[in-house]
């Protein structure tokens, strides 16, 4: 059911916390690169800090230009893919979007936009040490289009197939999380297994990357999070809560699962399973 949109209702508090999830979110994406760049070896740690980034930069273009539209407009009447009455952010201003009534609508057309960019970055893990950038610059535009928009229009928009059915995508597990994951998946068929992989010792090459990296995408886990109540109130204060919670549960499980194999405490099993707990506390953060 739609929710009734006035610029008489935006609240000034509520604006100001989504600006701020809207940073914390931006945070993730470096992270994200610092995170990956800590696993892979040395010569590929900067390509994939730079792909995170060139992620953010192509998929914003990508968002003004006609993602926002086909993936969260409020018009479009057909269940799987939204229209272009938004393209070039046309008519996104003041006016509230029906899923963040208290705030401005290009507050949230830009706090998605982060969402938006973060995803293609998270597939890029599955594809480390054997892309090139300009190929991954291009995958990344037609795949936001053609894969993350109409899934986000599924979960999110308002006449959204999923959306009607009563489906909960809370922050993202269905369109950034497995979206991503079935992305890896795929890059991984087709890319194949990195050159030595299974022949020689893998080690990360720089485990201070990946704890700067986990640093960050906790921070900013938060307002991906706390953020996707689109309101500064109780709802958000329990995403933030079980997000919090969820990450030092596994990352502690996930540390005594490895001692009990390896015999040693180590800071990347800590990182990996503290990003795991997040990742699947993310779809219901606020029940």
């Amino acid at each position: 059911m739609a929710v009734a949109t006035s610029v008489d209702n935006i609240d000034m508090g509520t604006t100001v916390w989504m600006i701020a999830s809207t940073a914390l979110v931006f945070l993730m994406i470096p992270g994200l690169g610092y995170f990956y760049s800590g696993m892979v070896r040395s010569k590929n740690a900067l390509s994939l800090v730079f792909l995170c980034m060139m992620a953010l930069a192509v998929v914003t273009l990508q968002w003004v230009l006609w993602g926002y539209s086909l993936a969260l407009s409020e018009t479009a009447t057909n269940p799987f893919i939204g229209n272009l009455k938004h393209w070039l952010f046309l008519d996104v201003s003041y006016k509230p979007h029906p899923n963040a009534p208290t705030v401005p609508g290009i507050v949230y057309a830009i706090y998605q936009c982060m969402f938006a960019a973060l995803t293609p970055g998270l597939a890029i893990g599955g594809a480390a040490e054997r892309i090139r950038v300009m190929p991954t610059i291009v995958y990344t535009f037609i795949w936001t289009t053609l894969v993350y928009d109409p899934i986000a229009y599924w979960v999110w928009a308002p006449n959204g197939w999923l959306f009607k059915l009563g489906v909960l995508d809370f922050a993202g597990g269905c369109a950034v999380e497995t979206a991503s994951g079935f992305a890896a998946l795929a890059f991984y068929f087709v890319l194949g297994k990195r050159r030595g992989f299974g022949e020689e010792k893998w080690q990360p090459h720089n485990y201070l990357n990946i704890i700067l990296g986990f640093a960050f995408l906790f921070f900013g886990w938060l307002g991906f999070n706390a953020g996707g109540a689109s309101l500064a109130s109780g709802r958000a204060g329990i995403a933030f809560m079980t997000t919090v919670v969820a990450s030092a549960t596994a990352g502690l499980v996930w540390v005594a699962l490895a001692f009990r194999a390896e015999h040693k405490y180590s800071s990347f099993h800590f990182c990996s399973g503290a990003v795991a707990g997040m990742v699947c506390v993310t779809p219901a953060a606020s029940l």
